[in-house]
């Protein structure tokens, strides 16, 4: 009989699969395939709600891993793809633009919703307060 994917939770395995998201950029669908001896996805979600040492450290790793999306914006921005036209000339590869430009979209999204305070849009809170003169002096005395 072959053996299945893990299901028996471990503290082992759970700190390995939050480094590996730490260190990628890949899905965790990605990156439990990625080993064999790593358990399914849904093993990982059940884990999550059953024991909070990993959903903590689960946690910090997702952080970790959109600071490091939002880090390779830069060069998924600069990166262009060419090709030569039937007359020769060199254009840009449109298909290939939009395709990076959904991958930078996406990460700035994730970046957005898990770093706000680095990532997020500004909101500025304006609030209009009036006193009294006499309330004021009351609070003189």
């Amino acid at each position: 009989m072959a053996a299945g994917r893990p299901t028996k939770y471990s503290l082992e395995m759970a700190t390995r699969i939050c480094e590996k998201i730490a260190c990628s950029t890949d899905s965790l669908k990605n990156i439990l395939n990625s080993e064999s001896d790593f358990p399914c996805r849904d093993t990982v979600y059940l884990w999550l709600y059953k024991h909070k040492i990993f959903a903590d450290m689960y946690a910090q790793a997702k952080m970790t891993q959109a600071q490091r999306m939002a880090e390779e914006l830069d060069e998924i921005a600069s990166e262009k793809s060419y090709y030569i036209d039937a007359d020769g000339n060199q254009r840009v590869d449109a298909g290939y633009t939009a395709s990076q430009r959904l991958i930078a979209d996406t990460r700035k999204w994730i970046a957005c919703k898990m770093i706000p305070r680095v990532y997020g849009d500004r909101q500025t809170i304006e609030q209009t307060v009036t006193v009294k003169h006499e309330d004021a002096l009351k609070e003189l005395e």
